[in-house]
């Protein structure tokens, strides 16, 4: 059963694909070219171990998506209409 899991999931996720593909032909490309670029990174790049992760690796992409938002919203504030 451990091993029928994974298997599993790997055809839920090809039976979805198939689906997006067929509706959305763009989205479907771009989710097949992302699992590609994903899995040649991760076969190139070894993996960490845990405790080879330094503490604030983990925060980084909701620091990045809260700095790029605040940069936008200042843009916004200094090129808004003065209406």
């Amino acid at each position: 059963m451990t091993s029928a899991l994974p298997l599993l999931g790997l055809l839920l996720c090809l039976g979805l694909l198939v689906i997006i593909w067929r509706k959305r032909p763009f989205l479907g490309v771009g989710i097949f070219l992302g699992v590609a670029v994903a899995s040649m990174v991760m076969a190139v790049v070894p993996a960490l171990e845990g405790g080879d992760v330094p503490i604030w690796l983990p925060a980084l992409p909701f620091a990045v998506v809260a700095v790029t938002l605040f940069g936008f919203g200042i843009l916004a504030w200094l090129w808004g209409d003065e209406s």
